[in-house]
């Protein structure tokens, strides 16, 4: 299990947004984790799962925002073709 932090944000956020306590709280983890990603601070792999997401999902939403990546795949399909090589190198070990 993954310990949590606790994170103070305005109240009026939730009246601002329109968002449930619970949405707020996802989205504001999607938000520092896709900027956590983008700085190559983490990985497609971790950052996807910190916000339990399937990599396509969690690409689609960094390139919706127009988010630019220190490195690393910057599309599905460039993804799809790392881990297509890696099946390659791997399936003969």
């Amino acid at each position: 299990m993954t310990e949590k932090i606790n994170i103070k944000l305005p109240v009026d956020l939730l009246e601002l947004t329109g968002l449930s306590f619970e949405r707020l709280e996802e989205r504001s983890l999607l938000i520092w984790v896709l900027e956590l990603y983008s700085e190559g601070k983490l990985t497609l792999s971790k950052a996807a799962t910190l916000v339990q997401m399937k990599v396509d999902k969690f690409l689609s939403e960094f390139q919706k925002r127009h988010l630019k990546h220190v490195g690393g795949p910057d599309t599905v399909q460039e993804v799809q073709k790392d881990f297509d090589t890696i099946q390659n190198l791997t399936k003969d070990q």
